[in-house]
This record gives C-alpha cells, sequence and structure tokens, in this order.
C-alpha cells in the first residue's frame, strides 16, 4: 500500500461531487476509533499493538495498515481514480463476482490467499480466457452457515460474458464439493453485471472492509442479503488478518500489470 500510495497517479476524480456517499474524513476518524476500543478490550497482544499501531497513525506519519480506514481511504481515492481511467471505454466492460464457496472457513487463519488466487488463475487459463480481468480478494462472514465466505469482486473487458470460454469457467464453478455439512439453498457462484454505475461498481469492488452477510428468503424462496458489521470478535480477527496483508496480496490481475500506479495490458504470444 505505501509504494502505491506515494506513488504519483494523473489525475484524481472528483470524489466528493461524482460518489456523493464515499467515506468522509470525519467517518474514518469515527471509524478508527471503533476499531481501536474494540482491538484495546481484545486480548491478545497482537491485538492491543494494532490499537496502539492505529493510534499512531496520522497524516505525516501514516501506517499503511489495510486495517486503518484512514489509509484505506486514501488508498480508495487513488484506486478508484486508475481503475476509473484504466475503464475509461465503460462499454467494454463488466462487473463480475465469483465466489468459492468449497473454501468456505470457520477461522479466518485457515485462509490461504495465495493459493486461491494461484487456483482461480490457472482456471481461467485453463478455460482458455483471453480476456483482461482485475479486481481484489474479499471474505465476508456469512451466520448463515457460520463461516467466511470468500470471493473476488472483478472488473472484466470482455464482449461476451456467455462465451464458450466463460462458460467453462462457470462449469469449474458450479463442480465445487461443498462440504456436506452445509447447505446452501440458492448457489450462484458466477455473476456477471452490466457496468451501469461505473464509479460505484468501481468503489465496491475496492473497498477492502470485511462484513457480515445477513440472509432472509421472501416468499417465492429468493434470497435476500444485507451487510452489518462484524460481530466483535469477529471484528479483532478481520483487523488482524487486514494488518498482516498487503496490496499484492488482495489485488488480483489478469492479462495485466502494475507498474508504479499505472496498468498496462500483458502482451500476449500469438501462435
Amino acid at each position: 500500500m505505501e509504494n502505491f500510495i506515494s506513488a504519483e497517479v494523473n489525475e484524481l476524480i472528483a470524489i466528493k461531487s461524482l460518489l456523493p456517499k464515499f467515506e468522509t474524513k470525519k467517518a474514518c476518524r469515527d471509524e478508527k476509533k471503533f476499531r481501536i476500543r474494540k482491538l484495546t478490550k481484545a486480548s491478545g497482544f497482537s491485538a492491543r499493538g494494532l490499537a496502539t499501531k492505529l493510534s499512531d497513525c496520522n497524516e505525516e506519519e501514516p501506517c499503511f495498515s489495510f486495517a486503518c480506514p484512514e489509509c484505506i481511504r486514501r488508498l480508495r481515492v487513488k484506486m478508484i481514480s486508475r481503475l476509473a481511467f484504466f475503464c475509461e471505454d465503460y462499454t467494454e466492460w463488466k462487473f463480475a463476482t465469483f465466489i468459492y464457496y468449497d473454501e468456505m472457513v470457520c477461522e479466518l487463519d485457515h485462509l490461504d490467499i495465495a493459493r486461491l488466487k494461484d487456483r482461480f488463475r490457472k482456471q481461467l487459463q485453463r478455460s482458455k480466457v483471453k480476456d483482461i480481468a482485475i479486481g481484489f480478494f474479499e471474505v465476508d462472514y456469512h451466520p448463515e452457515y457460520q463461516q467466511w465466505m470468500p470471493h473476488f469482486h472483478l472488473l472484466v473487458r470482455c464482449e461476451n460474458s456467455r462465451s464458450r470460454e466463460w462458460q467453462k469457467v462457470r462449469e469449474l464453478f458450479e463442480k465445487q464439493q461443498i462440504s456436506s455439512d452445509i447447505y446452501i439453498r440458492n448457489r450462484r457462484p458466477v455473476l456477471f453485471k452490466g457496468f451501469k454505475n461505473p464509479l460505484r461498481q468501481v468503489a465496491y469492488i475496492c473497498k477492502f472492509m470485511w462484513q457480515q452477510v445477513e440472509s432472509y428468503y421472501d416468499g417465492s424462496d429468493n434470497r435476500k442479503t444485507k451487510k452489518t458489521r462484524l460481530q466483535p470478535h469477529n471484528v479483532v480477527s478481520s483487523l488482524l488478518m487486514l494488518d498482516s496483508l498487503r496490496l499484492s496480496d488482495l489485488e488480483f490481475m489478469y492479462g495485466v500489470k502494475r507498474y508504479g500506479a499505472k496498468l498496462r495490458e500483458t502482451v500476449r504470444d500469438k501462435k
């Protein structure tokens, strides 16, 4: 994160006017105070150490932690600006979510993000996907299953999300073998959406905040969800995990590489 925040970005979008619901600096200060209180009350040296780290963080000497809402806000402004300009021709792009039901864990310590990213990349390669994809890894807690659910939110540049290649990706995700003690009523491991509100969708991808997903079903058995703040014990574990991560751990890129704060499409060999 430190290198990216320090790097120059050619132009920053007007966050206040273009994203009126974007978190304010005051909201981030208040959120940081909340996190410090939760960490201070938690048992364990690591939690109290992170509380001190966040307390000492300021604009002159930022901590660059993914657990710090103020540092994350500065990162998000640059990230959203960079992705918005990279995806300037919005008609070519789609918003996509890929869920690994078979990689759900009851404890965050059991997550292996590097292995998941490698698995995802190999699935795209085996399916012979040639499109560009860029986004981030995320995990949310689902009380319905009492599990953390890992997934990727991506921006995908593709003409047809129902192409033969993407159909192969869907088939791989549909074949996931979920633990027998977990019952998922409505599985939808791959979801593509149009780029109807580009800035909001880019901001959603770059939120770097793990939450709790409350689920309920209507009379037609349609699943509805609502994201809420994590329960105290999960707040602490998620902050400790986030603090241990770097931008390269969470970022997923396929067919594109980052050079400092710039994105460049990978040149593919033509055979």
